[in-house]
């Protein structure tokens, strides 16, 4: 089920949250998505599909049983976008069966497991693991003594509230006069008891490492993703391509070797981490200038626009790759692709039946062609 307001539940604790217009929007375009990420009997929750637009999809795609889901079929293992409280509202209300779905003590543990602070643990303990140099950990301020303690000690600051995602719930304090910086910390510490502080990088790349976590400890490494931020930190596209392209253009920005290492270090950690939690998780990590890696930006315990993108690399034609972007208010739906023994090999395609709000447009190109 794509939920994608599902980190903005998390900041309410509330089972009740009501997202505003924009996510609103977003969640009805979007729920189509979850079909470039299934398997052979997997089901998704969508109220807006045609069948006409699905049985062309999965005839195009040779993509096999897969469909949305009956309201009724409680053999089926429920894997939301992520989990909250709102998010298993939203399943009963699609008719699944609440005895089946986490507990609130569940949920509030996932919740916890949520803030921020756990990707800073993990960059700690992945930072102590590694024979080279990666950026600092984040730091957690509960009060507004300890954020001007480390502003005092860093030219450029990025404050992160707990709960927050795609560049939302982030302050820059070179962005702004230090009075209005303070002013708006000071709310997130307010609203949700903490911000998490980090110094401001020299970015070149952001990418991200996906794995399914099986809630026994076994962590099991899905790929990698490279994708683009706005200046604000805001999600604006992932690369799609062939794994090894990918691991090459982060390799070549930050060493192969230590890209592997890096990877090797997450994967270890998690475990100790995540606890029993089951499901996808994704952690984000970025490149500077000078080839530092961060080893721990953000860790999302739900699903990611990488995943979807993941999905959507096994439809590439080899050596074709392309963009997967989030198009806001398109004015025309996605130019004809050609298409080859069921694989893109150029041209655009909307990953979802067409909308006004929003568009999920994958654009690829073939440069042996």
């Amino acid at each position: 089920m794509y939920f994608p307001e599902n980190d903005l539940a998390l900041a309410s604790g509330h089972a009740a949250y009501t997202p505003p217009p924009a996510a609103l929007a977003l969640h009805a375009a979007g729920e189509a998505l979850p079909l470039w990420m299934a398997s052979a009997g997997d089901r998704f929750v969508c109220t807006g599909i045609s069948s006409r637009w699905l049985d062309r999809m999965r005839a195009t795609f040779d993509i096999g049983d897969v469909d949305v889901y009956n309201h009724h079929d409680s053999s089926l293992e429920a894997c939301p976008w992520g989990w909250s409280a709102a998010s298993r509202r939203a399943l009963i209300d699609a008719g699944y069966p609440a005895s089946q779905l986490p507990s609130d003590t569940t949920l509030r543990s996932l919740r916890e497991l949520s803030h921020r602070r756990t990707a800073a643990r993990l960059a700690e303990h992945v930072r102590d693991m590694l024979p080279f140099a990666v950026s600092e950990a984040a730091t957690e301020a509960c009060d507004m003594d300890a954020v001007e303690a480390y502003l005092s000690t860093r030219q450029a600051v990025i404050a992160k509230a707990p709960w927050s995602c795609s560049g939302r719930g982030l302050v820059r304090s070179r962005n702004m006069p230090v009075s209005t910086f303070r002013q708006q910390v000071a709310g997130i510490i307010r609203r949700q008891g903490s911000v998490m502080l980090e110094p401001e990088l020299d970015k070149i790349m952001d990418f991200a490492l996906l794995f399914e976590a099986d809630g026994q400890g076994g962590i099991e490494y899905r790929g990698i993703s490279v994708f683009d931020t706005n200046a604000h930190g805001g999600y604006t596209g992932n690369i799609i391509a062939e794994q090894h392209k990918l691991i090459e253009l982060v390799g070549n920005a930050a060493g192969t070797q230590k890209l592997a290492m890096a990877t090797e270090a997450v994967q270890k950690t998690l475990p100790r981490l995540i606890g029993d939690y089951r499901g996808p998780l994704g952690v984000d990590m970025l490149v500077t200038a000078d080839g530092t890696i961060d080893a721990a930006v953000e860790m999302n315990l739900r699903y990611t626009m990488g995943f979807v993108a993941l999905g959507v690399s096994r439809h590439l034609a080899p050596g074709s790759r392309g963009t997967l972007c989030v198009v806001p208010r398109p004015d025309r739906q996605a130019l004809p692709a050609t298409i080859e023994s069921h694989r893109i090999v150029a041209g655009e395609l909307d990953l979802t039946p067409h909308n006004s709000m929003f568009a999920f447009r994958a654009t690829v190109s073939c440069p042996k062609r």
